[in-house]
């Protein structure tokens, strides 16, 4: 939300925060991913080595979800397979008001 204009108005991020910010998330997950082999490697049970492999394979794709909804919201309209998502909208509207009672 801090890099879209029309939530953070004159505050949004500029272009070199989002690639600095991307290229800090890159780092801190492959980091996470290599301490997270180093250990499984060291334990030396096959199910382990399955289990860390399974869990990887969705945290990946957990994390290339967040990013594709991040680059949604940013813009990239080629990606959004025919949706469209208001962020503005859904942060500002409000409940309707309950009908008069008779």
């Amino acid at each position: 939300f801090t890099s879209l204009p029309s939530v953070m108005n004159d505050f949004a991020n500029g272009l070199f925060w989002k690639i600095g910010g991307g290229l800090v998330i890159l780092l801190i997950c492959s980091i996470n991913m290599y301490f997270v082999v180093v250990y499984v490697l060291s334990l030396n049970h096959i199910a382990l080595y399955v289990g860390a492999a399974v869990l990887s394979v969705l945290y990946l794709a957990f994390v290339a979800y967040l990013t594709w909804l991040c680059l949604i919201a940013l813009g990239v309209s080629a990606l959004a397979c025919g949706r469209s998502v208001s962020v503005t909208r859904t942060l500002l509207t409000e409940d309707s008001p309950p009908p008069p009672e008779k």
